[in-house]
């Protein structure tokens, strides 16, 4: 069930949630844009078990946690195991947003969610680099 969060967004669940049995990772070339600003946000491309894809960005607050994690020797892998276990929020438009837990501050990579399950990265971890 969808539950209200504030301002005009809907919490959808986990990314995790979202695509059962699925996998994500960067959206190819995104890390480099975003290191580059040349856009404002990292993309993730999700991708559910059937190979349905779609793409969402991470809000500004992650994708600036995330850029710092790598930077400071944070393996994507442990980066987009964290991001599996955020929030994606819809929007008052109805485009969806990987957001930061409230109160926190070439190929890619690719996790699939039954490995991130067992995996103890979090979020917050990620956060202290």
């Amino acid at each position: 069930m969808w539950t209200p969060t504030e301002g005009n967004l809907t919490e959808l669940g986990t990314v995790a949630s979202q695509i059962p049995g699925g996998k994500i990772k960067f959206t190819p070339g995104s890390l480099a844009k975003y290191q580059a600003k040349q856009i404002k946000a990292i993309s993730i491309l999700l991708a559910n078990k059937k190979g349905e894809s779609t793409t969402a960005p991470l809000s500004k607050r992650v994708s600036a946690t995330i850029s710092n994690a790598l930077a400071n020797g944070s393996s994507k892998k442990d980066c987009l195991t964290a991001i599996l276990k955020l929030q994606v929020l819809e929007t008052e438009d109805g485009s969806n947003i990987i957001s930061a837990p409230r109160g926190t501050g070439g190929d890619e990579e690719e996790v699939a969610v039954a490995t991130a399950a067992k995996s103890s990265v979090t979020y917050e971890e990620l956060a202290t680099f």
